[in-house]
């Protein structure tokens, strides 16, 4: 058990508080001032706190209980890395420059959030428009899936804009996790994949929720930043990782087996067979026990992901062991899961099936091993190659399909199409990902007839699917022949983050093959008509990279041939496409990163709570402090006044203690120019326990749908009010996410209120005769199933780092 702080949280007599109960107001008047917090005037939509003193009887119970240990679990997610910065600016303490050979602006001007972009991006110049269009695009869709938590765990990736109610912790679900640890490893700001990989590594995400190669994509992303520390540091909870698949390790056939539905794909191939009648909608939905290549291919992976960490760590007991573990489950999958008959590697259902017969179906997810290092063979990489592009397998206008056309079973539109999610036929960008990927590494490893010609070709398939109404977007599953998604339905599948489709483009098409030394492979598979590509402030080993590719040296005005800068200096030159470029050892940053004390990922009735003199009844005050950022009209997460009657009206976020705040960043939201009727504020003003601490006026260079960073002296506070004033009487104002970002607690106290509460009946409360904070706020309402949980911090109190 973690050490108890030594507050005096159980030593007094609690005072309760109902707190802010967040409802909607219809109409108030017109503010004349600031309606600061305990000013009861209801009137104006705020609500004091409400005293109830415990009995003598329920204070000597609550003492009692606080004695018992097991009352009260302060789980720490020991993460190292402590969240992440505010992304207005970036502070790039490494004096690492790029290069400006493209034009940057033009590149993100249709966007919103373009400040994320700026700093974060790199950027890309090919021949084939529709896949740069793409490309930029799905940065925007990865930026609308990134929320900000917890402080202390900072961010994670989340799968659908809308949390759903499968997700696990924070909104966390696995089953595309890998994926978006590859698209998110290049980004220059290290800290998103830091903070979500150390969710899955450390908790409390829950990896065991779906198959996934989250531990592989870990090592992988390593090697983009040089970082092999962090991945050192990740061994022990690695293995703690790969443990919890135990339970579904067949150790006489030697290989793992799982729901398909789990795997990621249900109405999947093993479904059918199991259920032909349609007797069985669950069987059917989510298919029996099956072993399957895709589940074995992951586990494959992660082994030797373990096996590099422990190397990284000097563990050659880990390492032996599961270098060993790995080459015996690659050997099960050669001896058991591929079918010399069909070629291919094949699902084997596991109930009833004790011969270990195979299907007899080809389905997508045999071609996944090869992106792993599995099957590079001739005589298991020419037949995936083969389906590859058969007209009657895995190839069509807007495929690959998830099973091939020819096979009985499969379904050019979903038999049902109110039910999302058919794996028998429809195209989904998961599993083209991970072809891509198997694509690529057939094409790399020299033994088949594959031509750069036709990795270009399903790279522009991809690119093609990903369109609505002639633009650039990703939804969850499309037709493989037809112009349209099949699974694309309003206010939840919007920019659906299942997928890679950048990592695709910087590993496979330009051809970046991360390396663990100091050395930059640089491998292009670009069709042979191409004169010129460029990768430009490509963030590696903590170096800005650009890679300019000009067969006549007149696009760029540089040398013809191959030119390669690391921040900003010229380093390499050569006629050729491909090279191998010794660069200088990494540059890690260490510095602690800022946290976000104003998110609250939980919602109502947990600290920081947020209210507003006045919502729109279509928004809420607590989607502007939910850690969920992004612009768009639909899907929806905003705080507006619209339809307010008031000149100026109040957002405000309310923290369980004070705190000392130098800043407030303001994601502020307007539509005037997609036909709505919120626009920026002409006049902000920010006010905190002591009273105003800023005021914006229109003269200041505020910016729409994006970050603007409002600082001032720092003061102690307990809330932050943003008081903004209508431009006109026809436009009113929003915010997508308020956000005050303060530097880390270095202990050696942690106060329970700033933690992280879990349990039925854990609650902030106020307690006047505490000395644990300024304002009483104390951690009440333990139960046996209450954790009180702090990231960042190590079971013996210290701060890892």
């Amino acid at each position: 058990m973690a050490k108890l702080p030594s507050y005096n949280t159980f030593e007094q007599p609690l005072v309760g508080s109902l707190g802010h109960k967040g409802t909607k107001i219809a109409a108030v008047p017109l503010p004349q001032h600031i309606i600061l917090v305990g000013e009861p005037r209801k009137d104006h939509g705020l609500h004091s706190f409400r005293n109830a003193f415990f009995s003598g009887a329920d204070y000597l119970l609550l003492k009692a209980a606080a004695a018992l240990s097991f009352i009260i679990t302060f789980l720490v997610l020991t993460h190292t890395v402590l969240a992440h910065r505010q992304p207005l600016i970036l502070r790039d303490t490494r004096g690492v420059r790029g290069t400006s050979f493209l034009d940057h602006e033009d590149a993100i001007s249709g966007f919103f959030g373009r400040t994320f972009l700026r700093d974060n991006i790199p950027y890309i110049d090919i021949p084939d428009q529709l896949i740069q269009d793409v490309y930029y695009y799905r940065w925007t869709s990865l930026q609308r899936n990134l929320r900000y938590v917890t402080a202390g765990t900072g961010y994670m990736c989340t799968e659908f804009v809308h949390p759903v109610g499968y997700a696990q912790a924070f909104g966390t679900i696995d089953a595309a996790a890998g994926h978006q640890i590859d698209e998110a490893r290049w980004l220059r700001d290290i800290a998103y994949a830091d903070d979500y990989i150390q969710l899955y590594t450390r908790g409390p995400a829950d990896p065991l929720q779906y198959t996934q190669w989250i531990l592989d994509a870990t090592s992988r992303r390593s090697m983009v930043t040089g970082d092999s520390e962090f991945l050192a540091t990740q061994l022990h909870d690695m293995v703690r990782v790969w443990g919890l698949w135990d339970p579904y390790f067949n150790s006489t056939v030697g290989l793992y087996y799982y729901k398909p539905v789990w795997d990621a794909q249900e109405l999947s191939l093993p479904g059918f067979v199991a259920d032909p009648e349609n007797t069985d909608w669950d069987l059917r939905k989510d298919g029996p026990d099956t072993y399957r290549p895709s589940h074995n291919a992951y586990m494959v992976a992660n082994a030797r992901a373990i096996a590099r960490a422990a190397n990284l760590a000097h563990d050659d007991n880990i390492e032996s062991t599961f270098s060993r573990i790995a080459d015996e489950l690659e050997v099960a999958m050669y001896e058991i899961l591929w079918a010399p008959e069909q070629e291919f590697f094949m699902d084997i259902i596991r109930p009833g099936n004790p011969g270990l017969t195979r299907l007899t179906g080809r389905e997508q997810v045999g071609l996944f091993p090869y992106r792993f290092g599995i099957g590079l063979e001739k005589r298991y990489a020419q037949p995936a190659l083969d389906a590859m592009f058969d007209p009657v397998g895995f190839l069509a206008p807007y495929g690959p399909t998830t099973l091939e056309i020819r096979d009985p079973w499969f379904a050019a539109t979903k038999p049902d199409p109110n039910y999302c999610c058919w794996w028998n036929g429809m195209s989904w960008p998961y599993s083209t990902s991970h072809t891509l990927k198997s694509l690529a590494a057939i094409y790399r490893s020299g033994v088949t007839n594959a031509t750069a010609e036709q990795y270009h070709q399903y790279l522009h398939t991809y690119a093609l699917t990903q369109q609505k109404n002639g633009e650039p977007y990703v939804a969850e599953s499309h037709s493989p022949f037809e112009d349209v998604w099949t699974a694309d339905s309003p206010n939840h599948s919007e920019h659906y983050d299942h997928s890679t489709n950048n990592d695709d483009v910087i590993t496979g098409l330009l051809g970046i093959i991360p390396q663990p030394d100091d050395t930059l492979h640089i491998s292009p598979i670009v069709p042979s008509n191409w004169t010129y590509f460029a990768l430009e402030n490509l963030p590696y080993h903590g170096h800005l990279v650009s890679i300019l590719y000009d067969e006549d040296g007149l696009r760029y005005s540089v040398e013809p041939g191959l030119t390669v800068y690391v921040d900003g200096e010229k380093i390499h030159h050569g006629k050729e496409q491909s090279a191998i470029v010794p660069i200088p050892p990494p540059i890690v940053p260490r510095d602690e990163k800022p946290i976000n004390i104003a998110a609250n990922p939980d919602g109502l009735g947990r600290y920081p709570t947020a209210d507003a003199t006045f919502t729109y009844s279509g928004d809420d005050s607590y989607k502007a402090i939910d850690g969920v950022l992004y612009y768009d009209q639909i899907p929806d997460n905003r705080w507006t006044d619209y339809a307010s009657p008031n000149e100026n009206d109040t957002l405000t976020v309310h923290f369980a203690r004070p705190h000392s705040v130098s800043s407030v960043t303001l994601a502020l939201y307007s539509d005037v120019a997609r036909g709505g009727s919120v626009d920026l504020p002409r006049l902000i003003e920010i006010y905190g326990s002591s009273g105003h601490m800023a005021t914006v006026d229109a003269s200041t260079m505020l910016m729409s749908n994006d970050h603007n960073e409002i600082s001032f002296d720092a003061v102690e506070t307990t809330f932050v009010a943003v008081n903004m004033y209508r431009r006109s009487a026809t436009t009113w104002v929003g915010v997508c996410e308020l956000e005050v970002w303060t530097p880390p607690p270095t202990g050696p106290t942690y106060f329970a209120v700033d933690a992280h509460l879990t349990g039925a009946t854990a609650q902030v409360l106020f307690d006047t005769s505490s000395r644990a904070t300024s304002n009483g706020a104390v951690v009440g309402g333990i139960q046996a199933d209450s954790n009180v949980a702090f990231s960042g911090i190590g079971s013996d109190g210290h701060r890892r780092a």
